[in-house]
């Protein structure tokens, strides 16, 4: 399968205009014209309450355009930034029929379609993708593309009960181990495959937010640490003694969980899931030996 990557900056139109130190006046006639947005708790800069959005000028993504014969091509883009055209592509005038997919963070390394990410170690955690839909070549109609979350977030929020003061709960320390790779088919716009690597997320704060792959619940262990008083539980027995068992944690989800943590046990004061599609809602009271 032929493969062609392109960087797409504004840099290449200076570059275009150099010998004349000046802009061009018009864009390109075959300019793609790209609007993308976000469903709910992204990352990107602009965003409302419930954390849906639309990207910023600058923001970098990358497009994934395969042709009907097959031949695919990889482009680096930045949103508002960059000009892209049909004929930069070699596909002014075709007319032939395009898969175009998106991702945010851009990937560099790109192997027939997928890649693999890891949210323990990548720069940006909240892993967005947006399916291939089919346009045509050369159209100058808007491209519409919508992302959404493709990794499980977990939010935890811990208070103090009894035993223990704010004072205390400033050195709380979260560990949380878990599975971390994953393969991304990028036209299908989803996770394939989760691999059996592990890696432990910390926190020290009583607020923490984690970004897993999607894995089952008995796979994630969570560590709550207070000076020299530590506990330990897997996600799936802390979910069945809030009567709310999960086995899986999946894609594009979010669990919340605000604990009040006591050398008795903790305690859960509340728990929801909002726009990302909640998966658990808690209440009750958990004593962790």
């Amino acid at each position: 399968m032929k493969k062609k990557v392109f960087y797409v900056t504004m840099a290449a139109i200076f570059a275009a205009t150099s010998c004349t130190n000046e802009l061009p006046n018009e864009q390109p006639t075959d300019v793609i014209n790209i609007v993308a947005s976000i469903s709910s708790q992204t990352r990107a800069p602009q965003l409302t309450n419930d954390g849906s959005g639309s990207f910023s000028q600058g923001d970098k993504m990358s497009l994934f355009l395969k042709e009907t014969d097959g031949e695919s091509h990889t482009v680096d883009f930045e949103y508002g930034s960059g000009i892209l055209t049909w004929g930069s592509l070699g596909l002014s005038g075709s007319n032939a029929q395009i898969s175009l997919a998106a991702c945010y963070p851009q990937q560099k390394d790109i192997q027939d379609g997928t890649f693999e990410f890891n949210p323990l170690t990548a720069s940006e955690r909240d892993l967005l993708l947006a399916p291939a839909q089919s346009v045509t070549a050369g159209t100058s109609e808007t491209v519409h593309l919508t992302f959404n979350h493709a990794l499980h977030r977990l939010d935890l929020t811990f208070t103090a009960g009894n035993s223990y003061t704010d004072e205390d709960l400033k050195g709380l320390s979260v560990a949380l181990n878990a599975k971390t790779m994953c393969v991304v088919d990028v036209m299908q716009g989803k996770i394939t495959q989760v691999k059996d690597a592990t890696g432990e997320y910390t926190a020290n704060d009583t607020q923490a937010s984690f970004f897993l792959v999607p894995q089952n619940t008995p796979e994630v262990t969570l560590t709550i640490a207070i000076g020299s008083d530590k506990k330990s539980l897997t996600l799936d027995k802390l979910l069945e003694q809030l009567e709310s068992p999960q086995s899986v944690l999946e894609g594009g989800k979010r669990c919340r969980l605000t604990l009040k943590v006591s050398r008795e046990g903790i305690t859960v004061e509340g728990g929801s899931i909002t726009a990302w599609g909640d998966q658990v809602t808690a209440d009750g009271e958990v004593v962790i030996g």
